[in-house]
């Protein structure tokens, strides 16, 4: 039988693209998964509509890309019966922990951030809850000359505690018994990691902006108020709509996107009950394609 190329359907310039028409629930030839591996590197995120996949599908269709990462290792609550999913389970009466500023890269406070998420919309609210990503090839392109001359070479501190401050979840925080707070014993054997404020994409050699404004909190080696400064425009400049897609999700899509190359912000609009389960994939330490910092 024929090979019959798969059919992605672009969505916007920057990034964003859907497949309508393959059930991700039967196996894939490695004709197909390639051409699926290409499309994410070359789109940053694809959804496919309309799959019917358990729990078991899902891990395995994330394992073709790499080795999952353990849920626990997340901030978010756990699958009970799947030590790879995360339960992304919000409503009006359970708002996420964090709403404000959070575009991020997932896992960015890691040596290793990963390499991309995997997320099963197993019920979407009727409006509301859409997620933006971007695509921070195409912002680090849109840079002036100047400015990629003045950034090349810059490396920034990402925090993973950034976002949980003891002003979100102070529960987590505060004394429980004779132990201290969950974050504050996780956090004192935690250092921030340090990452290229230009990443070198590993497949395709391209650079993209690596910084983020839930967790990026210093440039090395400059002044706190020029970082301060620098991490401002560099933050600004990743929100302009020109690099984003938007995507509207219905029940049953599964979105893969590269983390590598790509910021997200998922909108806390909503009341009623929106239930997400999400597979991420481990991933290397980031290539600046310059030589390392002095730490």
């Amino acid at each position: 039988m024929p090979h019959k190329p798969v059919n992605i359907i672009e969505m916007s310039p920057a990034c964003g693209a859907i497949i309508e028409d393959l059930d991700l629930s039967k196996d894939l030839t490695n004709q197909q998964f390639d051409e699926i591996y290409n499309a994410v590197v070359d789109r940053v995120v694809l959804v496919f509509r309309n799959q019917t996949m358990t729990p078991e599908q899902h891990i395995a269709f994330a394992r073709r890309f790499g080795k999952p990462q353990a849920a626990a290792a997340s901030g978010f609550e756990k699958n009970k019966d799947y030590p790879e999913i995360d339960n992304l389970d919000y409503d009006a009466e359970h708002p996420p922990h964090v709403t404000r500023d959070l575009w991020h890269t997932d896992f960015a406070g890691r040596e290793r951030p990963t390499w991309g998420t995997v997320i099963f919309a197993r019920e979407i609210p009727p409006k509301g809850g859409d997620t933006i990503w971007v695509n921070s090839v195409a912002a680090y392109e849109g840079l002036s000359n100047r400015m990629k001359v003045h950034i090349e070479g810059l490396w920034a501190y990402h925090d993973s505690y950034k976002p949980y401050g003891e002003h979100i979840r102070p529960e987590m925080w505060v004394d429980q018994g004779k132990s201290l707070g969950k974050l504050n014993s996780e956090r004192s054997n935690y250092r921030p990691a340090l990452h290229p404020v230009v990443r070198t994409h590993p497949d395709t050699g391209k650079k993209g902006l690596f910084v983020n404004e839930s967790m990026t909190s210093l440039i090395k080696g400059i002044d706190r108020r020029e970082s301060e400064y620098l991490l401002r425009y560099l933050f600004d400049h990743l929100r302009t709509p020109e690099f984003q897609y938007r995507h509207k999700w219905q029940t049953n899509d599964l979105a893969i996107w590269d983390n590598r190359t790509s910021l997200h912000y998922a909108l806390f609009d909503y009341t009623d009950h929106r239930l997400m389960h999400r597979v991420v994939i481990e991933g290397e330490i980031p290539n600046a394609g310059t030589a390392s910092p002095v730490i």
